[in-house]
């Protein structure tokens, strides 16, 4: 089990220029976030599909909704926020709240996870119950982490929310050839009205 329960994520276009600078910035604040905001964990990365492809992302998790309150006090003192917004290369684009409900997968893993899939869906039901059992088919095949929950605010509220972090695009392959042959999951997805599953690349 985890004690997260609240998560915020965070899109934000940026400049091809500045990228490389960005990346390195924004996985400084990752760290910033979880040494002095109190975050329970914290990734940034750059999202590979869909409609936000090149888009810096940061992902961060929380105890309770004092932990997000912390982050915004965060950024408006952080040095390192403030090169990110401050170069006039960056915007952000998107920002979600999400409260969480445990699926039955915390990190398996200390390391880095290669690789993030965010799928985002809308339902009548929650579906905690119903992925509960399907979750050992995302650990077999290579799953370090899952995270589940609905949004709460943001452009995204009411929508559904699933991030499984991987070590590698193969385990995200194998993960998904073996889903679609599990009876409780593809009990799940003809239930559900998928919006969109987008791939991030981790950087820190």
């Amino acid at each position: 089990m985890t004690n997260a329960k609240y998560s915020m994520l965070t899109v934000a276009k940026c400049e091809a220029s500045f990228m490389g600078d960005a990346v390195p910035l924004t996985v400084k604040l990752a760290g910033e976030l979880v040494a002095n905001a109190g975050s329970l964990g914290a990734r940034a990365g750059v999202i590979s599909t869909g409609e936000h492809t090149g888009s810096l992302f940061l992902g961060q998790t929380y105890g309770d909704m004092a932990g997000i309150e912390r982050a915004f006090d965060l950024y408006a003192t952080s040095p390192t926020y403030a090169a990110l917004i401050g170069s006039g290369k960056l915007s952000v684009s998107l920002r979600s709240i999400i409260k969480l409900e445990e699926p039955g997968l915390p990190p398996t893993s200390a390391e880095v996870p290669g690789f993030l899939v965010l799928t985002r869906w809308r339902s009548t039901e929650s579906m905690t119950e119903r992925m509960r059992p399907v979750v050992p088919v995302f650990e077999e095949n290579g799953a370090m982490l899952i995270r589940y929950g609905t949004s709460i605010a943001g452009p995204s509220t009411g929508i559904r929310v699933l991030a499984v972090a991987y070590p590698s695009m193969d385990a995200i392959e194998k993960t998904y050839a073996a889903l679609m042959g599990d009876a409780g999951y593809m009990s799940i997805v003809g239930d559900i009205d998928i919006v969109s599953r987008d791939i991030i690349r981790i950087s820190g």
